[in-house]
C-alpha cells in the first residue's frame, strides 16, 4: 500500500510503511500531537498526513512539508531505527521524496494550484 501526491504537474508515491516516521517527525518539529490508525496489516498508516496536504496551495504545502523534513533531519538515528523490518521504504528514501516535494512546492509559480494527495 502506498500514498500518492501531485502538485503542479509532478507526482510522488511512497509506501505507507514510513508514515509512522512522518507522524513522529511532524510532532517533533511542531509539538502537535498526531492521530494514528492501524492499517489492514497492522502497520501504522496515520495520521493521514496526506489528507492534511490534500488541497493545500504551494506556500501551505511547502510550510507543512518543511515541518516534516525539519523533524526528520533533527534526529536521523531515531528515524533510521524506525525503518520497516520488511525493507519496504526507509528513512533515506522518505526524506529524499519529502524534500523533493517541499522544494517543488516552494518553486511553484502560482499559489492557486493545489496539492492532490491520497492514500
Amino acid at each position: 500500500m502506498s500514498w500518492d501526491a501531485s502538485f503542479d504537474g509532478e507526482w510522488w508515491n511512497h509506501t505507507h510503511n514510513t508514515n509512522n516516521m512522518i507522524a513522529a517527525a511532524y510532532e517533533l518539529a511542531t509539538g502537535e500531537s498526531t492521530e494514528q490508525a492501524a492499517g489492514p496489516l497492522g502497520h501504522v498508516i496515520g495520521p493521514a498526513w496526506w489528507q492534511r496536504l490534500n488541497g493545500m496551495n504551494g506556500a501551505e504545502g511547502a510550510a507543512y512539508l518543511g515541518q516534516i523534513v525539519k523533524g526528520l533531519e533533527a534526529d536521523p538515528e531515531r528515524f533510521q531505527a524506525m525503518n520497516p523490518p520488511n525493507g519496504w521504504g526507509d528513512y533515506d528514501g522518505l526524506l529524499e521524496v519529502l524534500v523533493a516535494m517541499r522544494d517543488h512546492s516552494k518553486l511553484a509559480c502560482c499559489d492557486a494550484r493545489k496539492w492532490e494527495a491520497s492514500g
